[in-house]
């Protein structure tokens, strides 16, 4: 068996497939609000530019909490501290293109970002740390899915309404399927380790079925989204969910097939976010 990638490198540390959810989500949230005629390209950009770094952030100080584990040796854990600058570094970019939102919108946006941040920080940083706690897959469905579609729309228009709300229910639901596939392909380290995820704490077997029932969900949410009439062409989405079918077949694999398995996920979601918005795009 060949031995499992350090995740302390800087492109593991990155995970540049989970950066597909910023993309996605304030990508809806922007076209929401430029269908509805707030066409700023370059408030827009910056939106999407600022989310894409907060999730950075995010992923580039996943390990910080853990640097001291034995698991690490010293050239890991400088890696690790080198990562947790850059990710420092993408959070204060992050918190300047915040800065002229809020100056932009107003206390509202400013709510926005500090529960944004809060959630950012507290995604492993201590006393927090829900992902130890087995909160990281619900939690991620609220902050990088609701909250951040519901942000990006309410940075471009300065309006918000519950349509928002239910069309960004599919990237929420992907953003907690992402980080399960995380914690799946993961599994045997984090248990070595003692990091209580939620898949270690129910066990891989459970967390499949999870993972399995999500797609399922997605699929659904999909389709009431269609018959309600809030997303016209939805079988454009409902299709590209075949793309999910890899990874599927991964859930059964060893540890060591199964470092492809988050980003076979994600390149799922980009197929998913490509079609969803395209099919927003072509009914408007």
């Amino acid at each position: 068996m060949r031995p499992l990638p350090d995740k302390t490198r800087f492109i593991r540390a990155l995970r540049p497939f989970s950066l597909v959810v910023a993309v996605a989500t304030c990508g809806l949230g922007v076209l929401l609000a430029l269908r509805q005629g707030e066409a700023d390209p370059a408030l827009a950009l910056a939106v999407i530019t600022a989310g894409v770094l907060l999730q950075a952030g995010v992923n580039l100080v996943n390990d910080h909490a853990d640097r001291q584990s034995s698991a690490f040796s010293p050239a890991q854990r400088r890696a690790i501290g080198r990562n947790t600058r850059l990710g420092a570094a993408a959070f204060l970019l992050a918190g300047l293109f915040g800065l002229y939102l809020v100056w932009l919108r107003g206390w509202p946006m400013l709510a926005l970002e500090v529960v944004g941040l809060a959630g950012a920080l507290g995604y492993t940083g201590r006393p927090v740390n829900y992902k130890a706690r087995g909160l990281g897959v619900p939690l991620v469905f609220l902050f990088m899915g609701v909250l951040l579609v519901g942000g990006a729309y309410y940075a471009v228009s300065g309006r918000y309404h519950a349509g928002v709300f239910w069309l960004s229910l599919p990237f929420s639901l992907f953003a907690s399927l992402l980080l399960l596939s995380n914690e799946l392909r993961d599994y045997e380290a984090d248990l070595a380790e003692g990091l209580r995820t939620l898949t270690v704490r129910i066990g891989y077997e459970r967390a499949a079925r999870l993972y399995r029932g999500l797609i399922l969900l997605l699929a659904a949410v999909t389709f009431a989204l269609g018959a309600a009439g809030l997303l016209a062409y939805a079988v454009l989405p409902l299709l590209s969910l075949l793309c999910l079918l890899p990874p599927l077949r991964l859930l059964g694999r060893g540890p060591a097939e199964r470092q492809a398995l988050a980003p076979a996920t994600g390149r799922g979601f980009f197929a998913y976010g490509c079609t969803l918005l395209a099919a927003l795009w072509i009914a408007q």
